[in-house]
């Protein structure tokens, strides 16, 4: 797992961005399950733009229904940069990531099953994308980080149509 130095190699200092410690204190999970200080990074390209402001804030507390369970009390991490309805919040319950789908009708997948997980993919995909050099080359280290972050969290692949499946297939050249 990657450790706060290593995120403050990578983004910097500016670059990331702490979950309040008023938030942090209502959670219901395991805290060993946040990633390093509770920080995430502020924009990852393609992936994650943390930096929103509208009716969903950046770490603002959603209240979700989904079906006829009890409301999800959502924490909000960003968008997916280019679409403006599909949000990352952390779940205060279990500590999963999910993508929140602001469309109607709304809905929600899970893309990392806690927070440090789904900062170490932000931060290994980030790190393949800036090594980037074209798609010839691209599909074998893909591949390789694919079976690795698979390993790491399987949940996160489990569905073929996932957020993560879906961004390997596209590194990998299978789509």
């Amino acid at each position: 797992m990657i450790s706060f130095e290593d995120m403050l190699a990578q983004w910097g200092e500016d670059g990331l961005l702490y979950i309040p410690v008023d938030l942090l204190e209502r959670i219901r999970f395991d805290p060993a399950t946040l990633s390093p200080k509770a920080a995430i990074p502020g924009e990852v390209p393609l992936l994650l733009d943390a930096y929103i402001d509208g009716d969903i804030k950046l770490f603002g507390v959603l209240e979700v229904q989904v079906g006829a369970d009890e409301p999800l009390g959502l924490i909000a991490l960003g968008r997916v940069p280019d679409d403006e309805a599909m949000y990352y919040c952390l779940n205060g319950d279990s500590g999963q990531v999910l993508l929140l789908t602001a469309d109607e009708p709304a809905g929600l997948e899970l893309v990392n099953s806690t927070l440090a997980h789904f900062v170490e993919f932000l931060f290994r995909v980030d790190r393949l994308i800036r090594a980037d050099q074209g798609k010839t080359t691209r599909a074998v280290p893909a591949g390789r980080l694919h079976a690795e972050l698979a390993e790491l969290d399987p949940a996160a692949f489990e569905d073929p149509e996932s957020w993560w499946s879906i961004a390997f297939a596209q590194l990998e050249g299978r789509l």
